[in-house]
């Protein structure tokens, strides 16, 4: 038993004699594991209605309307996988960094089958069901006017750049940072 604490105790003496890490070093280390990947720093829930009506023509009579309501989530964040996706300036004497990271981008848009539902279908006795087809085409057509409107909306990436700015702030400032400055390329 005395041997066993004897080597854990010069295991830690050791340790504790190692030298300290520059923090160049320590932020290069803490970089590699969050690089190479996608940091998401937001995610919003969704919904969208589609519909279509389809009226009554001289050669059609009677309408045709379907309403479906899709829910899903959008997450954006923080693309770090190129191999240039960053660039910083490390001052080591006044524990200063300037980092710079890539705008913040949609990372997913996500809608489940099962979370698609037929709100009212409503077709007169003189016209056709919405075939399978028309239905898919439909749901397409949503997901592209999610999309449009996802992209028109810029609330979402400044939302994800201030959570990305928390999120390295907090990192650097654990790390042993005094200043610390994150920007984002536009």
């Amino acid at each position: 038993m005395k041997r066993i604490f004897l080597v854990l105790l010069s295991v830690i003496s050791l340790h504790s004699c190692k030298e300290p890490v520059s923090l160049t070093d320590d932020f290069s280390q803490k970089m590699q594991s969050v690089s190479s990947s996608e940091l998401g720093t937001v995610e919003c829930k969704i919904t969208k209605v589609i519909k279509a009506d389809h009226k009554a023509t001289w050669y059609k009579f009677g309408d045709r309307k379907i309403l479906f309501e899709c829910k899903g989530s959008v997450k954006a964040g923080i693309d770090l996988s190129a191999s240039d996706s960053y660039s910083v300036d490390i001052d080591e004497e006044n524990k200063s960094i300037d980092l710079v990271l890539p705008s913040a981008k949609i990372l997913s848009i996500n809608i489940n089958p099962e979370d698609i539902t037929l709100a009212y279908e409503k077709v007169s006795i003189t016209r056709s069901d919405f075939t399978s087809v028309e239905r898919t085409e439909l749901l397409r057509q949503g997901e592209l006017s999610i999309r449009e409107d996802i992209g028109k909306n810029k609330e979402i990436l400044v939302e994800a750049e201030k959570n990305a700015t928390s999120f390295f702030s907090a990192m650097l400032r654990q790390m042993g940072f005094k200043q610390i400055n994150v920007k984002f390329r536009k």
